[in-house]
């Protein structure tokens, strides 16, 4: 082995045993690997079943030797990197593509056709168009820490997962970076329906950057500034059994009140000011209730149509 690929190891496995002391985020909800090899924050690939409500403590254990590690090691891989030519160009030098050997079934056909059998004025086109807005909407508001904006259109037990998982990275003095959020892609994957709620799942192919930075250097702590992931989601939302698409005011917009469309201005109980309703139960319209990450170990199923309302409609075997 090369000198160099000894002190690269060398590095690497030093790096890796500090990260596994720092309970590390990544993408919005935590299901960015990195390399598959990183840690997933909480072992839930589910924001159904996430462990947001135990007392893990982000920051590190040792406080400042902890720092010191971390900066000697950023040190090195410069040294050595800038040795070899390495960085300083800003473009993008690798590809990481998380679960890519995993099939999401397209059942945007028998999915559609289930729905407007009890909703004739539901778009797929118009509904996958607010899917995409509401998802590029949420990793900037993840990157800004500031998930007021997002109110709206997530269940309230989701977005309290989100609010104290973002208060935790203030308090650790860290910022998830993301950017260059692009969706590639987007289909109906399954679609419940029982006598109290329907839930429709997305499935969704995104590509981004996605590194950790300290909050008052700026220096980089985890992912690469130069590689772009490419990640895939399963996306779920739900509203009540009922509710029928209002071409004026449903999946029309992340900023605006799915029962009066006025400009969003939601209050800690998840009204809106304007009308006085609770948006965030989907009473109204569909909001954001569960996301997975797709990657190595999840099984997720063939999805399809589940009708449990009582009503005649074809179903799939999962």
């Amino acid at each position: 082995m090369s000198k160099f690929k000894k002190i690269l190891a060398l590095v690497l496995t030093l790096l890796a045993i500090f990260v596994t002391s720092v309970n590390s985020y990544c993408d919005l909800g935590d299901f960015n690997d990195y390399d598959s090899g990183g840690s997933d924050w909480g072992g839930s690939s589910s924001w159904g079943g996430s462990s947001w409500d135990s007392d893990s403590d982000y920051s590190s254990s040792g406080g400042g030797g902890g720092s010191l590690i971390i900066a000697i090691i950023i040190v090195v891989l410069v040294i050595i990197f800038s040795k070899r030519g390495g960085g300083g160009s800003g473009t993008n030098k690798t590809q990481v593509r998380q679960g890519a050997d995993i099939h999401v079934p397209d059942n945007t056909e028998k999915i559609v056709s289930a729905i407007t059998q009890y909703d004739k004025n539901f778009s797929n086109d118009k509904f996958l168009a607010w899917v995409k807005e509401t998802f590029i909407t949420l990793q900037t508001a993840w990157s800004e820490r500031d998930f007021e904006k997002v109110r709206p259109f997530e269940k309230e037990e989701l977005y309290q997962q989100h609010a104290k998982q973002i208060q935790k990275m203030k308090d650790a003095g860290r910022i998830n970076v993301l950017d260059r959020i692009n969706v590639n892609q987007s289909y109906l994957y399954k679609y419940v329906r029982d006598k109290e709620y329907e839930q429709l799942s997305v499935y969704i192919l995104a590509r981004m950057t996605d590194y950790y930075i300290d909050e008052k250097t700026k220096a980089v702590l985890q992912g690469n500034p130069n590689a772009e992931y490419h990640l895939k989601y399963i996306y779920t939302f739900m509203r009540k059994t009922g509710v029928l698409t209002d071409p004026a005011k449903s999946n029309n917009s992340t900023v605006s009140c799915p029962h009066c469309g006025a400009p969003t201005a939601i209050t800690s109980a998840g009204k809106c000011e304007y009308c006085g309703f609770i948006v965030t139960t989907g009473e109204f319209d569909w909001v954001l209730s569960d996301i997975v990450g797709v990657k190595s170990g999840v099984n997720i199923g063939q999805g399809g149509v589940f009708d449990r309302s009582g009503e005649e409609a074809e179903n799939t075997q999962q």
